[in-house]
């Protein structure tokens, strides 16, 4: 993961990005048709962003370019600033394709000028268009701060424009801000093929400088026409956003839609505040787009197929008509089904007692572990199992609630490969025992993931003067679980 200094007033500790996707939309690079006759404009001013200018309306970012949403406010404010005060701004690079220009480098330079000119940093008219009104409470609030700190570091970009309607020559800060703004040009190159596939190396090779693209996003690119690709990029935004599966045609398209919209209320509603001040958890933790994309590949990996051992996204084949796409979404939300929703044959598993920490804290782990479970026992039709699951689910969620500190400290002695498997494990040696009556004992429970040795259980010990949130959130799940039960 990338490390990023904190903001400034330190308000949100975490980087907190501002999604500016709805900005510049995105197209099919191998997209093929009758060329436009365009002269090759010689830079980019900021009047081709105007919301009536032809240029404007040509742009395009390739459809596998990843989310226009990796600069923080500040970012995106010492971006503008340094536009306004004549800094040296790195030049576009732009593709003329047969009917539209795509960018390939300056996506985020571009899709932030058109949000100021636009007033809209996530949460304006074209980004709530564009998600079909489905925007979360982080989003919004992460717009408005952003507006804040644009006013106070920039100014709005509709006084800028007024000023120079304005014939009066002042020469305070602002007007020469505008001045520049509206006489300077972003420096243009083109990349010079007709060839999709040239254009397409080009694009990689320009974006392995600036921000590397993380291991989630690699394969989400290289992978970008398979059914696991394309499902967790819909769940992720419940249907809404950049459609990547359009190819499908009409009635799968709809299909689509309809169960990624499920599949995402299933996984991420509600949404996570922080400190917790209710059980009603998500039961894919918190839906940073990062986080939600990583979390659904492996979802969609052990509960996308009925195989034994999951089936990862590179063993799957492109996917043109959707049938497999479709089927794979199907398979997992059978899986989730079991989990969680109101279906008859939902067990119902509470996020708190299963898969979040004693902290308040989401452990993915648990939640895979446990899919793995039903994903098995679905491929082998044990209806058995899920009868005496129920029987014996207090004792196992006694267990879970009583060792939390402990688990995580197993999943922290464990390797990355082995997380998930052993969590599975942990479930299954819990329902197996508890229905033979047998108490469970820590020691073999722990025994059983391989690890040996005496227990202390180390409940976090609070020694800090301040309470932090996730103390306060501890605090809050201890009594209200027990209410719960």
């Amino acid at each position: 993961m990338h490390h990023h200094p904190q903001t400034k007033d330190g308000l949100f500790r975490m980087a907190k990005r501002v999604d500016l996707d709805a900005m510049i939309p995105r197209e099919d690079f191998g997209i093929t048709d009758e060329a436009y006759v365009l002269e090759l404009i010689r830079d980019f001013p900021i009047n081709h962003l105007e919301a009536d200018s032809p240029i404007r309306r040509l742009l395009r970012k390739p459809d596998f370019q990843r989310e226009t949403n990796h600069w923080t406010p500040d970012q995106l404010v010492t971006f503008l600033a340094s536009y306004v005060d004549a800094e040296v701004i790195p030049s576009l690079i732009l593709w003329k394709a047969p009917r539209y220009i795509f960018v390939i480098d300056g996506g985020h330079r571009l899709s932030a000028l058109r949000a100021w000119m636009e007033d809209d940093y996530g949460d304006g008219t074209i980004s709530l268009r564009f998600y079909k009104g489905d925007i979360s409470d982080e989003q919004r609030a992460i717009a408005k701060r952003t507006r804040k700190l644009v006013e106070k570091h920039v100014g709005r970009y509709s006084t800028f424009r007024s000023q120079v309607d304005a014939q009066g020559i002042v020469s305070t800060k602002e007007s020469r801000r505008a001045q520049v703004l509206f006489t300077r040009a972003l420096a243009l190159q083109w990349v010079p093929t007709d060839n999709p596939n040239v254009a397409e190396t080009s694009f990689f090779k320009i974006n392995s400088q600036g921000t590397p693209l993380d291991e989630t996003e690699t394969l989400l690119i290289k992978n970008r026409k398979k059914p696991i690709a394309i499902s967790a990029r819909a769940i992720l935004r419940a249907g809404s956003g950049h459609k990547y599966w359009l190819a499908f045609g009409p009635e799968r398209t709809k299909q689509m839609e309809e169960v990624a919209e499920e599949f995402h209320n299933l996984l991420f509603d509600p949404e996570i505040e922080s400190p917790l001040k209710t059980l009603e958890l998500p039961l894919g933790g918190q839906v940073s787009p990062v986080n939600a994309l990583a979390l659904l590949i492996e979802f969609l990996t052990i509960a996308g197929t009925r195989e034994k051992e999951g089936k990862s996204i590179d063993k799957y084949t492109e996917d043109s008509t959707g049938d497999e796409t479709i089927e794979v979404v199907k398979n997992a939300l059978q899986v989730l089904r079991r989990i969680t929703g109101n279906g008859p044959s939902s067990l119902g598993l509470h996020p708190a007692v299963y898969f979040y920490n004693e902290r308040g804290k989401y452990s993915k782990f648990l939640f895979l572990g446990m899919t793995a479970l039903i994903q098995e026992k679905l491929g082998n039709n044990d209806a058995q199992f899920f009868k005496t699951f129920t029987k014996v689910r207090g004792g196992v969620e006694h267990f879970l609630i009583e060792n939390k500190s402990l688990i995580g400290l197993v999943l922290q002695n464990l390797g990355k490969t082995q997380r998930v498997p052993k969590m599975r494990e942990l479930f299954e040696y819990l329902v197996t025992e508890l229905k033979a009556n047998k108490p469970i004992k820590l020691e073999n429970a722990i025994a059983q993931l391989g690890l040996r040795g005496r227990i202390l259980d180390i409940n976090a010990i609070q020694t800090a003067p301040t309470i932090s949130d996730e103390t306060k959130s501890m605090l809050y799940i201890k009594t209200a679980i027990k209410k719960a039960l």
